[in-house]
């Protein structure tokens, strides 16, 4: 696990119809920076989702993703109109039990630390922010994978 983003459905849970080993077009919404982010993001990189679900409140992890794609190969199925046009094909490793939301992972008991979610940048687990609390990638990674076990 590399990264940790941010994403979000106004109606439901973000993506929850995708079982593992399903493949989806994971969104970024446009802004500074973004496109050229999503772009360099490497394939085979995986990725913890954690959202707020407009019926709760605080945040959830959802799912582990992989990326399927390198950035130049998804960049042609982009749609420069639409705000979420910008997108990487992930691949589901992991996903929540949807119907029992009383076990989907809190963000913040899991993590026990702001990782900086405001954007829709995928963040490396090892930022500073993570770091303060984990001293070291191994140590975060050895506690996440007992949660997504």
């Amino acid at each position: 696990m590399e990264y940790i983003k941010n994403v979000n459905d106004d109606n439901d849970w973000a993506y929850k119809q995708y079982p593992v080993g399903a493949y989806f077009p994971l969104s970024f919404k446009k802004g500074e920076g973004v496109e050229n982010h999503a772009l360099n993001l490497p394939k085979g990189a995986l990725i913890i989702l954690s959202q707020k679900p407009p019926t709760k409140s605080g945040r959830y992890l959802t799912h582990v993703v992989e990326l399927s794609n390198e950035g130049d190969e998804d960049k042609p199925q982009w749609n420069s109109d639409d705000m979420w046009g910008i997108f990487r094909w992930v691949k589901v490793h992991w996903v929540a039990n949807f119907h029992d939301p009383s076990n989907i992972p809190v963000d913040r008991n899991t993590m026990q630390v702001d990782w900086g979610w405001q954007d829709t940048k995928a963040k490396l687990l090892s930022s500073p922010n993570l770091m303060s609390q984990w001293t070291s990638i191994e140590n975060l990674r050895a506690h996440l994978e007992g949660v997504f076990n």
